[in-house]
């Protein structure tokens, strides 16, 4: 990790003295695209914001404050959202789960912009437990996994999206000691079918190869024994806890992370050095325009303490 650092900034430093001013540049013309940006959230009021894409160097995009925001749910109309201000329209729906919503914004001069998502559930998690020394890190030192188990039914497509906040001490029998404070949200080494299934590390999966209607995802921390200060050798007692985030996610949201992964991904640092790196065309779902109409249920399961102090 400290490699891949340094080699950044080495590149960086390198890269920023190769800047040239190009003369008689003309930015080609870029006409403002209408945009709607809706992440809807289980028993929560209903939100879009309405605004224009500009070129690259604006700062803000410019809100549209004329539009005409229609809700559908089910196919049937709900009602008109409300504009607040900044382009920011709201509702009094409140969202629920498996339920299908949908928006038509009409605004003056554009065609009729439209998107729809349905709002999954929340996942039902029943278990979850450590498993020590699963896999090793990048330095050879034993790591744990966590082990979630959740609800699942293969009959209807799901997506979810894991995280795992975890924070130790480790008291040292030979004096010392040692803390560590770790956001998971990949898996190091990863041996879960799930998560090779995705072609990706990160936490962020669907329920396309699950068969059974229980599963328990294996996730390698890289959570260790070794903390960042007051570190020391030899046994220790380790005490913390870990609380697991799992959100239940439409497909649209599942598959816009699936496009930043795909743009984080490649070799940055050897494309940096080459100057050139592919472009990539964000996910929308929006029709007639940009943007992004997506849903999430959000759900944080119990923490777990690990040899809790009295």
């Amino acid at each position: 990790m400290k490699n891949s650092i340094i080699l950044f900034l080495i590149a960086a430093i390198a890269l920023s003295g190769c800047r040239k001013q190009v003369s008689n540049y003309e930015r080609p013309d870029f006409d403002p695209q209408p945009t709607l940006n809706v992440v809807l959230q289980e028993d929560q009021p209903v939100w879009a914001q309405v605004s224009f894409a500009e070129c690259l160097d604006s700062v803000h995009p410019t809100a549209c404050t004329d539009a005409e925001v229609l809700l559908y749910v089910d196919g049937q109309f709900a009602e008109q959202l409300q504009h607040e201000g900044e382009g920011l329209y709201v509702g009094e729906t409140i969202a629920e789960a498996l339920h299908e919503y949908a928006c038509k914004v009409i605004i003056p001069g554009y065609d009729t912009l439209f998107a729809q998502t349905e709002m999954p559930e929340k996942p039902v998690v029943t278990h979850v437990e450590i498993m020590e020394n699963a896999t090793v890190n990048d330095e050879s030192n034993p790591c744990a996994a966590v082990l979630v188990t959740f609800n699942n039914n293969p009959n209807r497509k799901s997506y979810y999206k894991a995280n795992i906040e975890a924070f130790f001490k480790y008291k040292y029998d030979a004096g010392g000691m040692g803390i560590i404070t770790s956001h998971v949200g990949t898996s190091i080494n990863t041996d879960d079918p799930v998560l090779l299934n995705e072609g990706s590390s990160l936490l962020l999966f669907s329920n396309e190869i699950i068969r059974d209607t229980v599963y328990t995802l294996k996730v390698n921390t890289g959570i260790n024994g070794y903390g960042f200060s007051g570190q020391s050798t030899g046994a220790y007692t380790r005490t913390g806890y870990i609380v697991v985030s799992m959100h239940g996610i439409s497909e649209s949201a599942y598959r816009y992370l699936k496009c930043q992964t795909a743009f984080d991904e490649p070799d940055a640092y050897t494309n940096l050095f080459l100057g050139v790196i592919t472009p990539i065309n964000l996910y929308s779902n929006v029709e007639n325009g940009l943007g992004l109409f997506a849903a999430i249920a959000p759900m944080t399961c119990d923490t777990i303490f690990i040899n809790p102090e009295d």
